[in-house]
C-alpha cells in the first residue's frame, strides 16, 4: 500500500492509497510518497488516531501495534488504551498495564499517569494507592497536566496520602493553567465552595467558563448552575438552560437531570413534563442515580409518562441497588403504602435503614417513625429518638421537630420542656411550620419559656402563612379570644376557614360553631351542620358529638333521634365524655333507643370517670332515684359533690339539697345555703328558688324577705314554676313586696300552666276574689280623700 505524508513538518498528516489534492489538516498541497518501511512510529500513531475518530477501531488497533512494535512510547500507550478499553480487541487490562509500564520506563509521562490510574482503581493490577500517588507525583513534577489533576484528586480523597484540600487545589491550579479542562472544573469548585482556597465566586465562574469553552461537559454544567443560582454571575435562567443543554448534548447525566428539572418546573423553558421525563431517562440509562430516582418520580406521579407505580418501583430499586440513598428511601415508601409492590413493613424498614445508614435524613426520620409506631420493627422510642437525632444533627427540620417532641412529652428522654423549646426553635429557624406551631403552644402555655400571648401569635402566624392548618386554627382562636392580638371575629373565621378547608377537624368544628352562633359570619345552622359533618366523617369526636346534638335537637336538620344516637355512639366510642353523657340521657329517657337506666348508668359512669360534670351529676341522680343502680344516697351525694366542685350549677343545687336534708351527708343548712348561692349565681333556677326559701324561713341564713323576693324573682324570670308560686304567695300576702293580688294571680297562672299543682290550688282558692282596682289621681288623691290603701 502506498502512503503520502504532508510536507508541512508541523502537520504530519499521512494519507493511504491515494495522494490527496489538499491536506485536510493544514491545507497544504505537497505530499511525499512513502512505503511501509519509511513510515515512522509517529506516522502510524497519526493514522491510528484518525481511525479512532472515524470509528474504525480495528484499523486503529493495527496502527498502534505497528507504532508499538517500533518501541514508540505513544504507540505503546495508545495500544495499552485499546487493550484497557476493548478498542478493536477484547479488553485485556493486565496486558494494558504491561504496555503502560513499558512506555513509562521511557519516561513517557502520559503512560506513567495511565499506570497510576490503573493502580488507583485496580485495573489489571491490585489496587495500590501509594504506587498510584508515586506515579502521579512524578508526572506532575514533569509538568504533565493530567498527572497534576489526578494528584490533586488523590490529595482531595486522601488516597495514598493524608487528605489535604490546599495541596489538591494547588495541583488543580497547575493543571488548570496548562489548560486541562477537568482541572479547571475542579479548581472552579474549590473557589466556589472555599475548599483549599479562599471562596471567590468570580474566580469559580472564570475557571468553569474556561473548561466549558473547551467543551468540558462538567464545566458547562457547573457554569449553568452558577447562572441558575446567580453565584458569581447575574442570575439568568436562559444562560443556565443554554449551558445545561450544551452539556446534556454531550451526554453528561448531571446536566441532563438539571435540564430536565428546568423543563419540569418551567425555568428558562416552557414547562414540558414529557421532555423532562425524556432527559431523566437519558441520565437513568447511563446508571446515573439521580436520573434513576427522578424517572421513578415521573412514573410514580404520572408526569411526562403514564403513571405506573410498578415501573416507579423498578427505577427506585435500580438506584437503591447502586447505593443511592434517595432511591432506597423512595422504594421503602412504596413498600410502606403498598403501591407498585406488595405492602410490606419489613421491606419498608429494610430500605429505610439502607437510606438511613447512608446518611439520608429523610430515611433516618422514616426509620425513626417505624420504631416509634412499631411498624416492621419492635416498637422502641429509644431507637426512634436515636434516628431522629441523627437527622437533627444534619439540621433536618423533621428530625429537629421530633427530637423536640420527645423532650416535650418525655417519650424516651426525661421530660424537659426547656430543652424541647430549644429544639422546636431550631426546627422553626429551619422553616418547619409544625415546629413554629408547637413552639407557639409553648409560649401560649408558658411551658419551657416565659408565657407570651404575643410571641404565640407571632409563631402561629408564621406557621399559618406557610399553610400549617394547626397554626391557622390556633391563630384563629387567639383572634376569637383576643389574646396576643386584638379580638376580631372576622379574622378568627378567616383563619378557621383556611384550616378547615385543608380538612383540619378542630378548625372545622370551630368554624361550625361560628356559623352556629353567628360569630364573624351570619348565623347559618345548615353551614354549621355541614362543617360538623366534615369533621365527623374524619372520626373527630367533637364533630360526631355535635352531629348527634344537631339531630337530637333538630338544628339545621330534621330531628331524628335514632340518627342522633348513632352519632353519639360513634363519638362515645372515640372517647368523647359529653357524647357518653348525652347517650346516657337517651338511654335514661328512651330517646332513639329503648329505655335502659342500667345502660344510662354505665355511660354516665364512663363519662364521670373522665371528669364530665354533667355525667357525674346525672349518675348522682340515678343513685338518688335508684334507677339503673341500687338506691344509695351516699353515692348520690358523692357524685353530686364531684360535679359541684367542678362548678356545675345543677350539681351544686343537688348537693345543696343533700346538705339541707342530710341525705348521704351530715345535715348542714349553712353549707346548703352556700351551695345554693353558688349555683344561683351561675344561673340555676332551682337553686335560686331554694335559696329564696331559705331566706324566707331563715334556715342556714339570716331571715330576709328582701333576699327571699330577690331570689324568687331571679328563678321566676327563668320560668321556675315553684319560684313563680312562691313569689305569687309573697304578692298575695305582702311579704317582702307590696300586696298585689293581680300580680299574685298572674304568677299563680304562669306556674299552673306549667303543671304546678299548688299553683292550681291557689287559683281555685282565689277564683272568687276580685283584685282591687287602683284609683286614678295619683299621690294627692290618695293623700286627701281616697281609701286606706294597702
Amino acid at each position: 500500500m502506498d502512503y503520502y505524508r504532508c510536507e508541512n513538518p508541523d502537520c504530519g498528516f499521512v494519507a493511504e492509497s491515494e495522494e490527496p489534492d489538499v491536506c485536510p489538516r493544514c491545507g497544504g498541497t505537497f505530499f511525499v510518497a512513502l512505503n511501509e518501511e519509511e513510515m515512522t512510529a509517529g506516522d502510524w500513531v497519526s493514522m491510528g488516531n484518525r481511525a479512532v475518530d472515524e470509528k474504525r477501531e480495528t484499523d486503529a488497533l493495527a496502527c498502534y501495534q505497528r507504532a508499538a512494535a517500533l518501541g514508540d512510547p505513544l504507540g505503546l500507550t495508545n495500544l495499552g488504551w485499546c487493550l484497557e478499553a476493548g478498542i478493536g480487541v477484547e479488553a485485556d487490562p493486565k496486558q494494558a498495564v504491561l504496555l503502560y509500564a513499558q512506555a513509562a520506563s521511557q519516561e513517557y509521562m502520559p503512560a506513567l499517569t495511565n499506570l497510576g490510574y490503573c493502580y488507583t482503581y485496580g485495573i489489571g493490577v491490585e489496587t495500590d494507592e501509594a504506587k498510584a500517588l508515586e506515579c502521579f507525583q512524578k508526572g506532575a513534577e514533569q509538568g504533565f497536566p493530567r498527572a497534576q489533576f489526578l494528584l490533586g484528586e488523590a490529595y482531595r480523597r486522601g488516597a495514598g496520602t493524608e487528605a489535604d484540600d490546599a495541596e489538591a487545589a494547588k495541583w488543580y491550579q497547575s493543571a488548570a493553567w496548562l489548560g486541562y479542562p477537568a482541572a479547571q472544573t475542579e479548581l472552579g469548585r474549590c473557589f466556589e465552595f472555599g475548599t483549599g482556597v479562599e471562596e471567590d465566586l468570580e474566580q469559580a465562574v472564570k475557571w468553569y467558563r474556561a473548561a466549558a469553552e473547551q467543551g468540558s461537559a462538567p464545566g458547562q454544567c457547573c457554569l449553568g448552575f452558577c447562572y441558575e443560582a446567580g453565584r458569581g454571575v447575574e442570575q439568568s435562567w436562559d444562560e443556565a438552560v443554554n449551558w445545561y443543554r450544551t452539556a446534556a448534548g454531550r451526554g453528561y447525566p448531571r446536566a441532563q437531570c438539571n435540564l430536565a428539572w428546568c423543563y419540569e418546573n418551567g425555568k428558562g423553558v416552557e414547562r414540558d413534563f414529557t421532555e423532562a421525563a425524556r432527559l431523566y431517562r437519558a441520565a437513568a440509562e447511563q446508571g446515573y442515580p439521580r436520573g434513576l430516582v427522578c424517572l421513578g418520580f415521573c412514573y410514580e406521579r404520572g408526569q411526562g409518562v403514564p403513571a405506573n407505580k410498578a415501573e416507579a418501583a423498578a427505577w427506585y430499586r435500580k438506584a437503591a441497588e447502586e447505593g443511592d440513598e434517595d432511591g432506597a428511601c423512595c422504594l421503602g415508601y412504596l413498600y410502606e403504602i403498598g403501591e407498585g409492590v406488595e405492602q410490606s413493613w419489613t421491606e419498608a424498614v429494610s430500605w429505610y435503614r439502607k437510606a438511613a445508614e447512608l446518611g439520608l435524613p429523610r430515611g433516618q426520620c422514616n426509620l425513626a417513625w417505624c420504631y416509634e409506631h412499631g411498624k416492621g420493627v419492635e416498637k422502641s422510642q429509644a431507637d426512634a429518638f436515636r434516628w431522629y437525632m441523627a437527622a437533627a444533627k444534619q439540621n433536618y427540620p423533621r428530625g429537629l421537630f421530633n427530637v423536640a417532641r420527645d423532650y416535650d412529652y418525655g417519650l424516651s428522654q426525661e421530660q424537659d420542656q426547656a430543652e424541647a423549646c430549644r429544639w422546636y426553635q431550631k426546627a422553626a429557624d429551619a422553616g418547619y411550620a409544625p415546629a413554629m406551631c408547637d413552639l407557639g403552644v409553648c409560649y401560649e402555655r408558658g411551658e419551657g419559656v416565659e408565657q407570651s400571648w404575643e410571641k404565640a401569635a407571632e409563631l402561629y402566624r408564621k406557621a399559618a402563612d406557610l399553610g400549617n392548618a394547626p397554626g391557622q386554627c390556633n391563630l384563629g382562636y387567639l383572634y376569637e379570644v383576643g389574646r396576643g392580638v386584638e379580638q376580631n371575629w372576622t379574622e378568627a373565621v378567616r383563619w378557621y376557614k383556611a384550616a378547615a378547608e385543608q380538612g383540619f377537624p378542630r378548625a372545622q368544628c370551630n368554624l361550625a360553631w361560628c356559623y352556629e352562633n353567628g360569630k364573624g359570619v351570619e348565623e347559618n345552622l345548615a353551614r354549621a351542620l355541614n362543617w360538623y359533618r366534615k369533621a365527623a366523617e374524619q372520626g373527630d369526636p367533637r364533630g360526631m358529638f355535635c352531629m348527634g346534638y344537631y339531630y337530637k335537637r333538630g338544628r339545621g336538620v330534621e330531628q331524628d333521634l335514632k340518627t342522633a344516637v348513632e352519632w353519639y355512639k360513634k363519638a362515645a366510642e372515640a372517647g368523647h365524655p359529653q357524647a357518653m353523657c348525652n347517650l346516657g340521657v337517651c338511654y335514661e329517657n328512651g330517646e332513639g333507643v329503648d329505655e335502659d337506666p342500667a345502660e344510662a348508668a354505665r355511660l354516665y359512669r364512663m363519662a364521670a370517670d373522665k371528669g364530665d360534670a354533667a355525667a357525674q351529676c346525672n349518675l348522682g341522680f340515678l343513685y338518688e332515684e335508684g334507677r339503673g343502680v341500687e338506691q344509695d344516697w351516699i353515692q348520690a351525694a358523692a357524685w353530686y359533690k364531684k360535679a359541684a366542685v367542678s362548678e356545675y350549677p345543677r350539681a351544686m343545687c343537688s348537693f345543696g339539697v343533700c346538705c339541707e336534708f342530710g341525705q348521704g351527708v351530715e345535715k348542714d343548712v349553712k353549707a346548703a345555703a352556700a351551695w345554693y348561692h353558688k349555683a344561683a349565681e351561675r344561673g340555676d333556677r332551682a337553686a335560686a328558688c331554694n335559696l329564696g326559701y331559705l331566706y324566707e324561713t331563715g334556715v342556714g341564713v339570716v331571715q330576709s324577705w328582701t333576699e327571699a323576693i330577690r331570689w324568687y324573682k331571679t328563678a321566676a324570670e327563668q320560668k321556675s314554676p315553684r319560684a313563680q308560686h312562691n313569689l305569687a304567695w309573697c304578692y298575695e300576702n305582702g311579704k317582702g313586696v307590696a300586696k298585689d293580688l293581680a300580680k299574685a294571680l298572674e304568677l299563680y297562672q304562669a306556674a299552673a300552666e306549667q303543671g304546678y299543682q299548688e299553683a292550681s290550688e291557689a287559683l281555685e282558692r282565689l277564683k272568687d276574689v276580685k283584685p282591687e282596682k287602683k284609683e286614678k289621681g295619683g299621690f294627692l288623691k290618695g293623700f286627701f280623700g281616697g281609701g286606706r290603701g294597702k
